[in-house]
Protein backbone atom coordinates (compact mmCIF):
# COMPACT_ATOMS: atom_id res chain seq x y z
CA UNK A 1 0.00 0.00 0.00
CA UNK A 2 1.33 3.24 -1.17
CA UNK A 3 2.00 5.55 2.04
CA UNK A 4 -0.01 8.41 2.49
CA UNK A 5 1.99 11.54 3.14
CA UNK A 6 0.61 15.00 4.67
CA UNK A 7 -0.51 17.39 4.79
CA UNK A 8 -2.05 16.23 1.18
CA UNK A 9 -2.72 19.23 -1.21
CA UNK A 10 -5.95 19.30 -3.72
CA UNK A 11 -5.35 21.95 -5.83
CA UNK A 12 -7.77 23.56 -8.78
CA UNK A 13 -6.39 26.01 -10.95
CA UNK A 14 -4.54 28.45 -8.40
CA UNK A 15 -6.21 27.48 -5.91
CA UNK A 16 -5.10 24.84 -2.96
CA UNK A 17 -7.04 23.04 -0.24
CA UNK A 18 -4.77 21.54 2.76
CA UNK A 19 -5.67 17.92 4.69
CA UNK A 20 -3.22 17.94 8.13
CA UNK A 21 -3.62 14.39 9.76
CA UNK A 22 -4.63 14.84 13.50
CA UNK A 23 -3.29 12.11 16.39
CA UNK A 24 -5.30 11.99 19.56
CA UNK A 25 -6.07 9.47 22.37
CA UNK A 26 -9.47 9.79 21.58
CA UNK A 27 -8.65 9.04 17.51
CA UNK A 28 -7.32 10.47 14.01
CA UNK A 29 -8.75 13.25 12.92
CA UNK A 30 -7.99 14.72 9.77
CA UNK A 31 -8.40 18.02 9.32
CA UNK A 32 -9.46 20.39 5.87
CA UNK A 33 -7.61 23.81 5.92
CA UNK A 34 -8.94 26.60 3.18
CA UNK A 35 -8.93 30.20 3.11
CA UNK A 36 -11.89 32.55 2.05
CA UNK A 37 -11.87 36.22 1.60
CA UNK A 38 -14.01 38.30 3.96
CA UNK A 39 -15.96 41.73 2.51
CA UNK A 40 -12.63 43.81 2.71
CA UNK A 41 -10.54 41.45 0.82
CA UNK A 42 -9.07 39.75 3.76
CA UNK A 43 -8.26 36.00 3.93
CA UNK A 44 -9.75 33.87 7.15
CA UNK A 45 -8.77 30.69 7.60
CA UNK A 46 -11.54 27.80 7.95
CA UNK A 47 -11.13 24.29 8.89
CA UNK A 48 -13.50 21.41 8.80
CA UNK A 49 -12.79 17.76 10.82
CA UNK A 50 -13.19 14.75 9.53
CA UNK A 51 -13.13 11.36 11.25
CA UNK A 52 -13.06 9.78 7.67
CA UNK A 53 -10.01 10.08 5.02
CA UNK A 54 -12.03 9.46 2.37
CA UNK A 55 -14.87 12.09 3.52
CA UNK A 56 -12.39 15.03 3.71
CA UNK A 57 -10.71 14.21 0.83
CA UNK A 58 -14.10 14.80 -1.07
CA UNK A 59 -14.83 17.76 0.68
CA UNK A 60 -11.23 19.28 0.30
CA UNK A 61 -11.83 18.49 -3.78
CA UNK A 62 -15.55 20.67 -3.49
CA UNK A 63 -13.97 23.49 -1.30
CA UNK A 64 -11.15 23.70 -4.46
CA UNK A 65 -13.28 23.76 -7.24
CA UNK A 66 -15.71 26.16 -5.11
CA UNK A 67 -12.68 28.68 -4.89
CA UNK A 68 -11.09 28.22 -8.25
CA UNK A 69 -14.61 29.25 -9.28
CA UNK A 70 -14.46 32.41 -7.53
CA UNK A 71 -11.07 33.26 -8.26
CA UNK A 72 -11.82 32.70 -12.27
CA UNK A 73 -14.73 35.23 -11.66
CA UNK A 74 -12.39 37.51 -9.33
CA UNK A 75 -10.02 37.56 -12.06
CA UNK A 76 -13.17 38.12 -15.37
CA UNK A 77 -13.64 41.27 -13.33
CA UNK A 78 -12.87 44.56 -15.57
CA UNK A 79 -12.52 48.02 -14.38
CA UNK A 80 -16.94 48.47 -14.60
CA UNK A 81 -17.42 45.79 -12.61
CA UNK A 82 -14.71 46.58 -10.00
CA UNK A 83 -16.57 50.34 -10.06
CA UNK A 84 -20.08 48.43 -9.35
CA UNK A 85 -18.61 45.93 -7.03
CA UNK A 86 -17.79 48.82 -5.01
CA UNK A 87 -20.33 51.24 -5.40
CA UNK A 88 -22.68 48.19 -3.99
CA UNK A 89 -20.48 47.62 -1.10
CA UNK A 90 -20.84 51.33 -0.43
CA UNK A 91 -24.80 51.66 -0.66
CA UNK A 92 -25.07 48.12 1.56
CA UNK A 93 -22.18 48.99 3.89
CA UNK A 94 -25.22 49.91 6.57
CA UNK A 95 -26.74 46.81 6.57
CA UNK A 96 -23.79 44.93 7.12
CA UNK A 97 -24.60 42.06 5.62
CA UNK A 98 -22.52 39.87 2.77
CA UNK A 99 -23.29 41.42 -1.22
CA UNK A 100 -23.89 37.58 -2.06
CA UNK A 101 -26.23 37.46 0.43
CA UNK A 102 -28.09 40.35 -0.31
CA UNK A 103 -28.43 39.15 -3.67
CA UNK A 104 -29.95 36.15 -2.57
CA UNK A 105 -32.71 37.73 -0.57
CA UNK A 106 -33.36 39.99 -3.74
CA UNK A 107 -33.99 37.08 -6.13
CA UNK A 108 -35.96 34.91 -3.80
CA UNK A 109 -38.41 38.40 -3.29
CA UNK A 110 -38.47 39.08 -6.92
CA UNK A 111 -39.91 35.69 -7.86
CA UNK A 112 -42.64 35.69 -4.82
CA UNK A 113 -43.56 39.24 -6.47
CA UNK A 114 -43.70 37.25 -9.71
CA UNK A 115 -42.34 40.30 -11.63
CA UNK A 116 -43.49 43.20 -9.54
CA UNK A 117 -40.37 45.85 -8.73
CA UNK A 118 -39.18 45.21 -5.64
CA UNK A 119 -39.33 48.86 -4.53
CA UNK A 120 -43.44 48.93 -5.60
CA UNK A 121 -43.94 46.36 -3.10
CA UNK A 122 -41.86 48.41 -0.55
CA UNK A 123 -44.29 51.15 -1.24
CA UNK A 124 -47.26 49.80 -0.93
CA UNK A 125 -46.02 48.12 2.30
CA UNK A 126 -45.17 51.39 3.80
CA UNK A 127 -48.22 53.22 2.42
CA UNK A 128 -50.76 50.76 3.98
CA UNK A 129 -48.41 50.46 7.12
CA UNK A 130 -48.49 47.24 7.36
CA UNK A 131 -45.38 47.90 9.80
CA UNK A 132 -47.98 48.20 12.74
CA UNK A 133 -49.64 44.99 12.01
CA UNK A 134 -49.75 42.82 15.10
CA UNK A 135 -49.43 38.57 14.20
CA UNK A 136 -52.32 37.09 15.16
CA UNK A 137 -53.75 33.45 14.06
CA UNK A 138 -56.74 32.93 12.94
CA UNK A 139 -58.27 30.55 15.65
CA UNK A 140 -57.43 32.69 18.06
CA UNK A 141 -58.98 36.17 16.56
CA UNK A 142 -62.16 33.98 15.92
CA UNK A 143 -62.27 32.66 19.64
CA UNK A 144 -61.53 36.23 21.23
CA UNK A 145 -64.40 38.21 18.51
CA UNK A 146 -67.12 35.32 19.74
CA UNK A 147 -66.40 36.09 23.66
CA UNK A 148 -66.76 40.22 22.75
CA UNK A 149 -70.10 39.42 21.20
CA UNK A 150 -70.97 37.37 24.30
CA UNK A 151 -69.71 39.98 26.60
CA UNK A 152 -71.88 42.64 24.54
CA UNK A 153 -74.97 40.31 25.48
CA UNK A 154 -75.93 39.39 22.08
CA UNK A 155 -78.29 36.40 21.63
CA UNK A 156 -77.48 32.70 22.03
CA UNK A 157 -79.33 32.21 18.23
CA UNK A 158 -76.34 35.26 17.04
CA UNK A 159 -73.56 33.81 18.94
CA UNK A 160 -74.19 29.61 17.74
CA UNK A 161 -74.38 31.45 14.04
CA UNK A 162 -71.20 32.92 14.74
CA UNK A 163 -69.67 29.91 16.06
CA UNK A 164 -70.66 27.79 13.43
CA UNK A 165 -70.06 29.80 10.28
CA UNK A 166 -66.77 31.21 12.44
CA UNK A 167 -65.62 28.32 13.05
CA UNK A 168 -65.53 26.55 9.29
CA UNK A 169 -63.49 29.17 8.47
CA UNK A 170 -60.97 28.96 11.25
CA UNK A 171 -60.76 24.98 9.67
CA UNK A 172 -60.09 26.25 6.24
CA UNK A 173 -57.09 29.09 7.33
CA UNK A 174 -54.80 27.39 10.03
CA UNK A 175 -52.32 30.77 9.65
CA UNK A 176 -52.29 33.91 11.13
CA UNK A 177 -55.05 36.76 9.75
CA UNK A 178 -52.36 39.14 8.08
CA UNK A 179 -51.46 36.02 5.94
CA UNK A 180 -54.70 35.55 4.31
CA UNK A 181 -55.54 37.35 0.47
CA UNK A 182 -58.64 37.68 -1.44
CA UNK A 183 -58.43 34.56 -3.78
CA UNK A 184 -57.88 32.76 -0.52
CA UNK A 185 -61.13 33.99 0.59
CA UNK A 186 -62.76 33.68 -2.56
CA UNK A 187 -61.43 29.76 -3.20
CA UNK A 188 -62.81 29.33 0.04
CA UNK A 189 -66.31 30.53 -0.70
CA UNK A 190 -66.16 28.61 -4.14
CA UNK A 191 -65.74 25.58 -2.49
CA UNK A 192 -68.63 25.82 0.25
CA UNK A 193 -71.10 25.26 -2.43
CA UNK A 194 -73.80 27.26 -0.77
CA UNK A 195 -77.41 28.62 -1.62
CA UNK A 196 -77.66 31.92 -1.72
CA UNK A 197 -78.59 32.88 1.37
CA UNK A 198 -76.01 30.73 3.27
CA UNK A 199 -73.79 32.36 0.91
CA UNK A 200 -75.05 35.90 1.90
CA UNK A 201 -75.16 34.98 6.02
CA UNK A 202 -70.96 33.69 5.39
CA UNK A 203 -70.27 36.59 3.57
CA UNK A 204 -71.95 38.64 6.47
CA UNK A 205 -70.20 36.86 9.19
CA UNK A 206 -66.62 36.98 7.31
CA UNK A 207 -67.25 40.82 7.36
CA UNK A 208 -67.84 41.04 10.83
CA UNK A 209 -65.11 39.46 11.54
CA UNK A 210 -62.54 41.17 9.19
CA UNK A 211 -63.74 44.40 10.52
CA UNK A 212 -63.01 43.31 14.56
CA UNK A 213 -59.60 42.14 13.26
CA UNK A 214 -58.93 45.54 11.44
CA UNK A 215 -60.07 47.23 15.06
CA UNK A 216 -57.33 45.18 16.52
CA UNK A 217 -54.66 45.85 13.92
CA UNK A 218 -54.47 42.08 13.16
CA UNK A 219 -55.43 43.22 9.69
CA UNK A 220 -54.60 45.94 7.16
CA UNK A 221 -57.46 48.56 6.97
CA UNK A 222 -56.68 48.81 3.56
CA UNK A 223 -57.16 45.51 2.72
CA UNK A 224 -60.67 44.15 1.71
CA UNK A 225 -60.65 40.39 1.80
CA UNK A 226 -63.73 40.19 0.57
CA UNK A 227 -63.25 41.92 -2.65
CA UNK A 228 -63.05 38.57 -5.14
CA UNK A 229 -66.84 37.48 -3.21
CA UNK A 230 -70.18 38.89 -4.77
CA UNK A 231 -73.12 38.90 -2.13
CA UNK A 232 -75.49 36.91 -4.64
CA UNK A 233 -79.36 37.62 -5.16
CA UNK A 234 -81.97 35.57 -2.96
CA UNK A 235 -84.73 34.00 -4.07
CA UNK A 236 -88.19 35.40 -2.56
CA UNK A 237 -90.09 32.39 -1.99
CA UNK A 238 -93.42 34.23 -1.13
CA UNK A 239 -94.87 34.02 2.32
CA UNK A 240 -97.15 31.31 3.59
CA UNK A 241 -99.54 31.29 6.33
CA UNK A 242 -102.49 29.08 7.62
CA UNK A 243 -106.37 29.92 7.07
CA UNK A 244 -108.13 30.00 10.24
CA UNK A 245 -109.74 26.63 9.51
CA UNK A 246 -106.34 24.87 8.98
CA UNK A 247 -104.88 26.49 12.51
CA UNK A 248 -108.13 24.86 14.08
CA UNK A 249 -107.44 21.69 13.15
CA UNK A 250 -103.66 21.60 13.53
CA UNK A 251 -104.58 22.81 17.17
CA UNK A 252 -107.36 20.37 17.93
CA UNK A 253 -105.03 17.96 16.62
CA UNK A 254 -102.01 18.75 19.04
CA UNK A 255 -100.62 16.86 22.28
CA UNK A 256 -101.59 19.44 25.79
CA UNK A 257 -97.43 20.08 25.76
CA UNK A 258 -97.25 21.67 22.46
CA UNK A 259 -100.45 22.98 22.33
CA UNK A 260 -99.55 26.85 24.37
CA UNK A 261 -96.29 26.90 21.71
CA UNK A 262 -98.48 26.42 18.86
CA UNK A 263 -100.82 29.55 20.39
CA UNK A 264 -97.64 31.15 21.13
CA UNK A 265 -96.59 31.23 17.54
CA UNK A 266 -99.71 32.05 16.01
CA UNK A 267 -101.38 34.88 18.25
CA UNK A 268 -98.11 36.43 19.69
CA UNK A 269 -95.89 35.70 17.02
CA UNK A 270 -93.18 34.43 19.02
CA UNK A 271 -90.41 32.73 17.08
CA UNK A 272 -89.36 28.90 17.22
CA UNK A 273 -85.98 29.75 19.08
CA UNK A 274 -87.86 32.32 21.37
CA UNK A 275 -91.15 29.65 22.50
CA UNK A 276 -88.04 27.28 23.37
CA UNK A 277 -86.20 29.74 25.96
CA UNK A 278 -89.53 31.17 26.98
CA UNK A 279 -90.38 30.62 30.88
CA UNK A 280 -94.09 31.05 32.60
CA UNK A 281 -92.82 33.51 34.23
CA UNK A 282 -91.78 35.85 31.54
CA UNK A 283 -95.97 35.31 30.66
CA UNK A 284 -96.79 35.63 34.12
CA UNK A 285 -95.08 38.33 35.05
CA UNK A 286 -96.69 41.19 33.40
CA UNK A 287 -100.55 41.22 33.65
CA UNK A 288 -101.59 40.75 29.99
CA UNK A 289 -97.98 40.76 28.50
CA UNK A 290 -95.73 38.50 27.48
CA UNK A 291 -91.96 39.59 27.73
CA UNK A 292 -89.39 38.37 25.61
CA UNK A 293 -85.70 39.05 27.71
CA UNK A 294 -83.08 40.57 25.03
CA UNK A 295 -80.77 37.26 25.92
CA UNK A 296 -84.09 35.23 24.76
CA UNK A 297 -84.98 37.20 21.33
CA UNK A 298 -83.44 36.36 17.96
CA UNK A 299 -82.62 40.51 17.71
CA UNK A 300 -81.16 40.61 21.55
CA UNK A 301 -83.72 42.95 21.95
CA UNK A 302 -86.17 43.08 24.78
CA UNK A 303 -89.65 43.54 23.69
CA UNK A 304 -93.14 42.82 25.26
CA UNK A 305 -96.32 41.16 23.26
CA UNK A 306 -100.05 41.88 23.89
CA UNK A 307 -101.51 38.50 25.36
CA UNK A 308 -104.86 38.42 22.90
CA UNK A 309 -108.06 36.88 24.50
CA UNK A 310 -107.97 33.46 22.87
CA UNK A 311 -104.36 33.27 23.72
CA UNK A 312 -104.84 34.40 27.68
CA UNK A 313 -107.72 30.88 27.42
CA UNK A 314 -104.72 28.55 25.99
CA UNK A 315 -102.45 29.71 28.83
CA UNK A 316 -105.33 28.85 30.92
CA UNK A 317 -105.79 25.30 30.07
CA UNK A 318 -101.97 24.87 29.36
CA UNK A 319 -100.21 22.13 31.40
CA UNK A 320 -97.17 23.22 33.79
CA UNK A 321 -94.29 20.44 33.33
CA UNK A 322 -91.53 22.38 35.04
CA UNK A 323 -90.28 26.41 34.36
CA UNK A 324 -89.90 26.28 30.46
CA UNK A 325 -92.83 26.35 28.21
CA UNK A 326 -91.84 23.67 26.40
CA UNK A 327 -89.95 21.12 28.66
CA UNK A 328 -88.38 18.72 26.15
CA UNK A 329 -85.87 18.72 23.32
CA UNK A 330 -86.00 21.31 20.01
CA UNK A 331 -86.26 18.32 17.91
CA UNK A 332 -88.84 17.06 20.00
CA UNK A 333 -90.16 20.52 19.43
CA UNK A 334 -90.44 20.52 15.80
CA UNK A 335 -91.82 16.66 15.33
CA UNK A 336 -94.39 17.40 17.95
CA UNK A 337 -95.91 20.23 15.94
CA UNK A 338 -95.55 18.51 12.09
CA UNK A 339 -97.24 15.51 14.13
CA UNK A 340 -100.40 17.89 15.16
CA UNK A 341 -100.66 18.68 11.62
CA UNK A 342 -100.20 15.51 10.15
CA UNK A 343 -102.75 14.26 12.39
CA UNK A 344 -104.97 17.14 10.96
CA UNK A 345 -104.05 16.28 7.56
CA UNK A 346 -102.86 19.99 6.87
CA UNK A 347 -99.57 20.22 4.98
CA UNK A 348 -97.22 21.75 7.33
CA UNK A 349 -95.75 25.36 6.03
CA UNK A 350 -92.53 26.65 7.11
CA UNK A 351 -92.73 29.57 9.82
CA UNK A 352 -96.38 29.84 9.06
CA UNK A 353 -97.26 30.44 12.45
CA UNK A 354 -95.89 33.16 12.69
CA UNK A 355 -96.42 34.50 9.33
CA UNK A 356 -100.25 34.00 10.07
CA UNK A 357 -99.74 36.03 13.17
CA UNK A 358 -97.95 38.92 11.15
CA UNK A 359 -100.24 39.08 8.45
CA UNK A 360 -103.47 38.38 10.74
CA UNK A 361 -102.37 41.06 13.42
CA UNK A 362 -101.39 43.74 10.42
CA UNK A 363 -104.80 43.38 8.98
CA UNK A 364 -106.91 44.17 12.22
CA UNK A 365 -105.00 46.85 13.50
CA UNK A 366 -103.57 48.86 10.55
CA UNK A 367 -99.91 49.75 12.00
CA UNK A 368 -97.27 48.23 10.25
CA UNK A 369 -94.97 49.83 13.29
CA UNK A 370 -96.77 48.30 15.56
CA UNK A 371 -97.12 45.35 14.46
CA UNK A 372 -93.36 45.14 13.67
CA UNK A 373 -92.66 45.96 17.52
CA UNK A 374 -94.92 43.38 18.78
CA UNK A 375 -93.71 40.71 15.86
CA UNK A 376 -89.87 41.71 17.01
CA UNK A 377 -89.10 42.84 13.14
CA UNK A 378 -88.56 45.91 10.80
CA UNK A 379 -91.48 47.92 9.42
CA UNK A 380 -89.63 47.27 5.94
CA UNK A 381 -90.16 43.78 6.29
CA UNK A 382 -93.78 43.86 7.11
CA UNK A 383 -94.03 46.08 4.07
CA UNK A 384 -92.03 43.54 1.75
CA UNK A 385 -94.05 40.56 3.12
CA UNK A 386 -96.74 41.03 4.44
CA UNK A 387 -98.81 43.76 3.09
CA UNK A 388 -102.76 42.53 1.96
CA UNK A 389 -102.33 38.96 2.68
CA UNK A 390 -105.20 38.53 5.20
CA UNK A 391 -108.61 40.59 5.65
CA UNK A 392 -109.69 42.43 8.94
CA UNK A 393 -112.71 39.65 8.80
CA UNK A 394 -110.34 36.66 8.52
CA UNK A 395 -108.19 38.57 11.31
CA UNK A 396 -111.07 38.75 13.30
CA UNK A 397 -112.14 34.92 12.54
CA UNK A 398 -108.14 34.05 13.30
CA UNK A 399 -107.92 35.82 16.82
CA UNK A 400 -111.13 34.13 17.49
CA UNK A 401 -109.87 30.71 17.71
CA UNK A 402 -110.35 29.43 21.39
CA UNK A 403 -110.81 26.38 23.13
CA UNK A 404 -113.66 25.26 25.10
CA UNK A 405 -113.46 25.49 28.66
CA UNK A 406 -113.62 21.91 29.90
CA UNK A 407 -111.40 20.94 32.57
CA UNK A 408 -110.39 17.26 30.05
CA UNK A 409 -111.88 18.17 26.74
CA UNK A 410 -110.22 20.17 24.21
CA UNK A 411 -112.28 21.10 21.54
CA UNK A 412 -111.81 23.87 18.82
CA UNK A 413 -114.19 27.01 19.49
CA UNK A 414 -113.86 28.83 16.24
CA UNK A 415 -116.32 31.45 15.27
CA UNK A 416 -116.88 32.20 11.50
CA UNK A 417 -114.29 30.06 9.82
CA UNK A 418 -113.87 31.65 6.76
CA UNK A 419 -110.61 31.96 4.47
Amino acid sequence: MKRVRFPIVVKRGSCAVKIYRDRKPEGTYYRVVYYLPDQDGKSHRHRLNFHDLKAAINEAELKAAHLSRMDRYASEFDGKDRLEYARAKDELKEFNLPLDKLAIEYKEARKLLDGVPLIEAARFYEKHNLRSIKRQSVAVAVDQMIAAKARKGVSDVYLGDLRYRLGVFREAFHCDVNAIAPDDVGAFFENLRLSPRSHNNFFRELRTFFAFAQRHEWLSKEVDLLCKVEKQMEKRTPVEIFIPSELAAILGNASQEVTPCIALAAFAGLRSAEILRLDWSDIERRAGFIEVAAHKAKTAARRIVPIADNLAKWFAIAPRNGACVWPHSKDRFFKAMRRAADDAKIKWKHNALRHSFISYRLAEIQDVNRVALEAGTSPQMIFRYYRELATPEQARTWFAIAPETAANVVPIKLVGAKR
